[in-house]
């Protein structure tokens, strides 16, 4: 299986990872032990996790991050594992109230190790960004925890390619790594982002297409498979109505047709191609996967232990508009 490189960092990564959204909620924690026993024995070594998630449900706050800190702790693999987390994340009941600063993130990455029972994390996102919050200050308290040791690099999830440009220049300024990938919304799939409920979500357009092939920078799909929408509508099963608002435009038609013959010729499934597109891009690119069964779980990890050719999908590209405006 080959690894992928995450530039600017010593970071060498399978080229799928393990979405945790879910952990300690929708999936239990046997089955969560489950799926990243699965998960590592099959090759895979990226888990991202993030200290919102979960936090929809009544409980405790960082649940994921507990389920997967306590499966670390227990099994003693932590040397396996490239871990990455998130923060900076608003409060579920205020969205409207960034919290990205330097206090933030401090007091959100200290209540993260914690909950993972390390004492170092290899890849920390800022959730959100607050464009209020100047941009040396946000450099400087990550740059600060590098040199603590509390994190090794940094990135970014729902940036602005704007603020992304903003942190690449002062980096340079400074003589500072800075942002090192990019956590993203983004798929095969167009989306159709005027149907999308939450606007604090920032979809990877062709212009941050653009950027990342210019400047080399590594990007992590959060949506990779678009909830499967490629591989429902292959196999004739109903899609949700979200969706059907979000993915299903004119253009992910074309894609769909694509899909289907590129399926039949190669005897490749739908979802291993919708995959393939990640590894068929000019920087590093990796798609991240949560699964809600067994059965998903050994589907998807076929992309992992088989070996597939990415001229298969190479062309598919050339179909995307990345983000479609809604249906007059």
């Amino acid at each position: 299986m080959k690894r992928i490189q995450i530039p600017h960092t010593d970071l060498t990564v399978s080229p799928l990872g393990l979405g945790t959204g879910n952990y300690g909620a929708g999936i239990s924690i046997t089955d969560a032990a489950r799926q990243m026993d699965k998960f590592l024995d099959a090759g895979g070594n990226l888990i991202d996790t993030a200290h919102v998630y979960n936090d929809w449900v009544p409980g405790p706050r960082g649940r994921s991050e507990i389920v997967i800190g306590d499966y670390i702790k227990k099994r003693g693999n932590r040397s396996r594992i490239v871990l990455s987390t998130k923060g900076a994340h608003p409060r579920l009941d205020t969205m409207h109230i960034p919290r990205c600063t330097p206090k933030d993130i401090t007091q959100d990455i200290t209540e993260s190790l914690a909950n993972l029972k390390m004492d170092t994390i290899d890849l920390y996102f800022l959730h959100r960004d607050d464009p209020n919050v100047p941009i040396a200050d946000i450099a400087g308290c990550l740059e600060n925890e590098v040199q603590k040791g509390r994190i090794r690099y940094y990135g970014c999830s729902n940036w602005t390619l704007k603020r992304m440009e903003e942190m690449a220049a002062h980096a340079r300024e400074a003589g500072l790594t800075g942002f090192v990938v990019n956590q993203t919304m983004w798929s095969l799939a167009d989306v159709t982002f005027d149907a999308v409920g939450d606007k604090t979500l920032v979809p990877f357009d062709r212009a941050m297409w653009d950027y990342h092939r210019d400047a080399g920078m590594a990007a992590m799909a959060y949506t990779s498979t678009a909830g499967g929408y490629f591989a429902k509508k292959a196999a004739g099963r109903d899609v949700s109505e979200r969706q059907q608002r979000v993915y299903g435009n004119p253009a992910n038609k074309v894609i769909e047709r694509e899909l289907a013959r590129i399926s039949n010729e190669s005897g490749v499934p739908v979802l291993m191609l919708t995959l393939l597109y990640f590894a068929a891009q000019p920087f590093a690119a990796i798609p991240l996967t949560s699964f809600s069964n067994e059965e998903q779980l050994t589907e998807t990890l076929a992309y992992l232990t088989e070996e597939y050719p990415t001229e298969l999908v190479a062309a598919l590209g050339a179909h995307k508009l990345f983000v479609t405006p809604a249906a007059p």
